[in-house]
């Protein structure tokens, strides 16, 4: 991980409740891997951000509003999203894709979730198969 592809302290300043960001999180002799997560609180010094596992129970972690790298834990920080390749893109949709089902499936009445699941799908296929 670089600082080359973090987010600029104008644009973590931008940020506002519900913007979808970019994580790249990388541990100790591995590939960096990047992942989605949405703004779900702001403070005058942190960013919250809500992610889901691969199994779709959701978490939140903490970013400095400063630099936007992780308060605690491994290291990661907040990165554009403009600089993936198209693999990782569609690999990071399909994650989003799979945890939004999983969510799903463990309540098919929450309405909100299923909404959701079509938007990313429907994302999916405009940005990958043209559709």
């Amino acid at each position: 991980m670089s600082a080359e592809n973090r987010l600029p302290p104008e644009r973590l300043a931008a940020l506002t409740v519900g913007d979808e960001v970019t994580i790249e999180a990388s541990g100790s002799y591995r590939e960096p891997e990047r992942r989605a997560g949405t703004v779900v609180r702001l403070t005058a010094t942190e960013i919250f951000v809500r992610c889901t596992t691969r199994d779709g129970v959701p978490y939140q972690e903490r970013y400095g509003r400063r630099d936007g790298v992780r308060l605690g834990g491994e290291r990661a920080e907040l990165v554009t999203s403009e600089l993936q390749d198209a693999g990782s893109r569609k690999e990071l949709s399909l994650s989003r894709i799979d945890a939004l089902f999983q969510r799903w499936t463990r309540d098919p009445d929450d309405l909100e979730s299923l909404r959701r699941l079509r938007d990313a799908l429907s994302d999916h296929l405009h940005d990958h198969l043209g559709g």
